[in-house]
């Protein structure tokens, strides 16, 4: 067979499992912190959805609290929607007190069962995946360099990745860097 049949059989068997694979993104469910189910991916109108990905116990989510703040207060009037994302369980008091500390009370979603987390492929707290209206992975990795690896802290962020990923999202071009690393907690099972 030639090079292009092969390619041409590979995506019409691949097609059809990519076409049920995103509706079936849109359908994932996770409660948010006051227990009601939402369905984050589902995107009417939207440009985007950001998922940032964090733990109660993780000293580098925490530091994160401000900037996630003003991205939320930066991004609130544009087509993109912003949640943060427990991957850690337990009971539900401590990860509401949590989020009403950092002011997430309103945008945080939980996954204990790790269901975003593998649709995504994160691995670390904190870190941002932002997927396109049908489910595409559009970007995926660190929110700023201001954590340049394990012991290596900057005082101020010099790349802010996930802000550039969202702006040229917004202007309806494809992110030029789709994946960083992010540095953080691990995720467990990950």
């Amino acid at each position: 067979m030639t090079r292009r049949c092969i390619l041409a059989l590979a995506l019409l068997i691949g097609l059809p499992a990519l076409a049920a694979a995103l509706p079936a993104a849109r359908a994932v469910q996770v409660r948010d912190v006051r227990g009601a189910l939402v369905r984050p991916l589902e995107a009417p109108g939207r440009a985007a959805t950001v998922l940032i990905f964090i733990a109660r116990d993780c000293p580098i989510s925490n530091s994160y609290a401000p900037e996630i703040k003003r991205l939320r207060a930066d991004y609130a009037l544009s087509p993109v929607a912003l949640y943060v994302v427990y991957v850690d369980g337990g009971p539900a008091g401590p990860v509401q007190a949590h989020a009403r500390a950092h002011g997430y009370d309103s945008v945080a979603l939980l996954d204990p069962a790790h269901r975003l987390v593998r649709l995504t492929g994160a691995t670390v707290t904190p870190e941002a995946a932002v997927l396109s209206p049908d489910g595409r992975l559009l970007y995926r990795g660190r929110i700023d360099d201001r954590f340049a690896g394990f012991g290596r802290v900057h005082d101020l962020a010099s790349v802010h990745d996930l802000r550039r990923a969202l702006d040229v999202i917004r202007a309806g071009q494809p992110v030029p860097v789709a994946r960083t690393q992010a540095v953080g907690c691990f995720i467990p099972g990950t």
